[in-house]
Parts: C-alpha cells; structure tokens; sequence
C-alpha cells in the first residue's frame, strides 16, 4: 500500500488527528469508558504534554491521515550513575481500514533510524496487553520486557462510584458489590503542616524532590526547572479552554515552610456505552525524602476526600504512575483497573545497554515518563 510519512508538525493538524483517534481509541475503550478525543481537547493535550515534535511521525494517503506514532524525547537517569536520552513511545495508532498492512512497522523502524542520528540511548513503551503493540516491539524490533504486569490504579468513589460503574460502563452487579471492599474514602489525615494550591514560586523545591527519585530509585526522569513549569503552564490551559468539570490542579504539602510533597490533578470526562461521568487523574505523586508511609498517605487520603468535596461527579479517581509510591497507593485500598501493560525497552547506544548488565534484574520501582 502506498502511504506518505511526515512529522507532525505545529500547528497539529487537530481536526484529522481528532478524527483518527474517535476511530482508533475512543471506539476500542469505550465499553469500559473512553475520552472522546474532540478537537479542542487534541489540542490541548498536545500542547500540554508534547512540545517537542521531532519523532512524530505521521502516515498519510493523500489528504487523509490513517496513522500515528508519537515519540517524546527525555532524560532518564539510571541507578543514579548514568544519564539516559530516551524517546518514549505512545499514541500509535491506525484507522481500522489499513491496519495489519505494515504502517505502524515501517514508522517504527523510521523512528528508530533518526533516533540512531540524534545519540537517543534507549527507547521505551507501556503498550496494552493484548492489543498487538507487545508483540511488533518484541517480536520484530527486538525489544526486551523489564517488567510484565504494569498497571494502572483506581480508587472507586463509594456507593456513587459503584452506581457508575454498574449503570454506565455494565459492570456485572456481582463485581458492583465486590468493589464495596475497596472503594472506601480513607479518612487518613495531613499529619501537620497544609495541603495547598502550588505557585510559581515553589517550582525550585519541587524540582529537588521530583529528582531525589533518582537517589531512590533505579530509573527516573531528570527535570529541569524550566521543563517543570511548561508542564504546568500547559496543561493548567484546560481550565481556560474548558468548563467544569474539567479542570486542572496542582496540590503541595508544605510544613514550617517547607514543602515536603506534590501532586497534579485534572479531570476529564469519561463516556460509557450508558452515560458519562467525570474523572480524576492524579500524577507526578512525590515526597521528600524524609516523608513517612503515613504522612504521605495522609496527604493522598486528604486529595481523595477534597475531590469527593468539590467535585461530587467524579467516580474513579486514576492514577497512571504509580511505580514509586505504589505501597502508599496500595495501603488506601487503590486497586488496580485490570488493564494490564508491559515495560518494554530497546537499548540503542552503548550506554543504554547499561540496562542489561544485570539480565535478572526486574525494574518493579521507577518513576519515568508515560505517555498513552
């Protein structure tokens, strides 16, 4: 089949990207709940998490665009010892009428070409088990699994949430009452000091403690101060292109002035075969060091019951990276949402094999990019 790649460039061509994911993403989940993908929020999300554009790669068959794969370079360091340049592989997708026709595979083998000629380490993937992702990165591109059972975690909303769960997405009433011995709000408290809205000013400690995970942990991301704030400027843009109950947060932990933990909120709306509800995604979750497993989960148990407070709706609660807080997460009855991923990482330099020199080692614990 003939098709055209190119790089995706600014400004996205929203309306078409808009469109090959309703056909792609919003279709395949949306039994079990699915964002719609319309065109604003294609923008914003590109513009909130996606700045540099240089690996998307796109496939075109004359003026319609049939696929994606998007790659997003960052800095990763490994076991405190090495840095990492690495790409970060999401959103691949292909309109149900040309896939198995080899579009995903040739813009894959294109990326890892240029990513050769711009000195990238190491490219990595969370694909969905199941869905064909796993098997075209191991099976033909020589990608190795570090980890095999990555999952996403959820804290249904009480009662409410259950109903949603039920009504909406046609969960078996059986497993409707068995969630009843998860989805209570912990009453768990902020032990001293204040859980507040986080401010420009408070970027420099929060960079501090997002990069002592590299000390703890042996894969993390390396932030800079300046990478921080894009993040927030652009994706606190869906409180000002959106109504409620979108909306975006940025929660800080602060004690005798100094700021001891952090997280980021959004929520989107989530649509069922039956109805639509919203939804709270937590991210980038990090304490200082000297945090305890109670404190932090006081300060998670306080966020659970704020969003049950001011945004009554929502009905599950996600978390998406969960690797290095996963205990805290795990001890207020966070349960995984029984999709199940894969870590899957191809070294492409002589440093990024660093990863393999230890062949029994399972990276259970890392705090690195994911990008769906």
């Amino acid at each position: 089949m003939d098709f055209e790649i190119k790089i995706i460039q600014d400004p996205i061509p929203a309306a078409k990207i808009s469109e090959l994911y309703k056909k792609t993403y919003f279709e395949k989940y949306f039994d079990s709940g699915a964002n719609d993908w319309g065109v604003e929020y294609t923008k914003w999300y590109f513009g909130a998490y996606h700045h540099d554009k240089q690996f998307f790669y796109s496939a075109w068959k004359g003026d319609q665009l049939i696929a994606t794969l998007l790659g997003t370079p960052n800095k990763i360091k490994f076991d405190n010892e090495l840095d990492f340049n690495t790409i970060s592989l999401g959103l691949a997708a292909t309109h149900p009428e040309f896939q198995r026709q080899g579009i995903q595979k040739t813009m894959l083998q294109r990326l890892i070409e240029d990513a050769k000629k711009n000195d990238i380490d190491l490219i990595y993937s969370f694909p969905e088990q199941g869905f064909g992702g796993n098997d075209l990165l191991k099976k033909h591109f020589n990608f190795k699994r570090y980890l095999k059972n990555q999952q996403h975690y959820i804290k249904v909303m009480s009662d409410y949430g259950r109903k949603i769960l039920h009504e909406y997405r046609g969960l078996n009433i059986v497993l409707a009452k068995l969630l009843k011995l998860y989805d209570g709000i912990p009453d768990n408290k902020v032990e001293g000091g204040e859980l507040r809205d986080g401010k420009n000013t408070d970027i420099g400690q929060i960079v501090k403690i997002l990069n002592s995970y590299q000390k703890r942990l042996p894969l993390s991301q390396i932030w800079t101060e300046a990478h921080l704030t894009e993040e927030i400027v652009g994706a606190g843009r869906l409180n000002e292109m959106f109504d409620p109950p979108w909306a975006y947060n940025w929660k800080v932990w602060e004690r005798d002035g100094k700021i001891l933990g952090t997280l980021f909120i959004r929520f989107e709306m989530i649509y069922f075969k039956n109805g639509n509800a919203p939804v709270a995604l937590i991210s980038e979750t990090c304490f200082d060091e000297s945090a305890t497993e109670s404190e932090k989960a006081g300060v998670i148990a306080t966020i659970v019951r704020w969003v049950q407070k001011e945004h009554p709706k929502v009905f599950t609660i996600q978390t998406t990276q969960p690797q290095y807080e996963l205990d805290v997460y795990k001890s207020l009855k966070f349960i995984d949402d029984t999709s199940t991923y894969e870590f899957l990482a191809l070294p492409l330099s002589t440093k990024g094999e660093a990863m393999n020199r230890d062949p029994k080692k399972k990276f259970k614990e890392f705090f690195i990019p994911y990008h769906r």
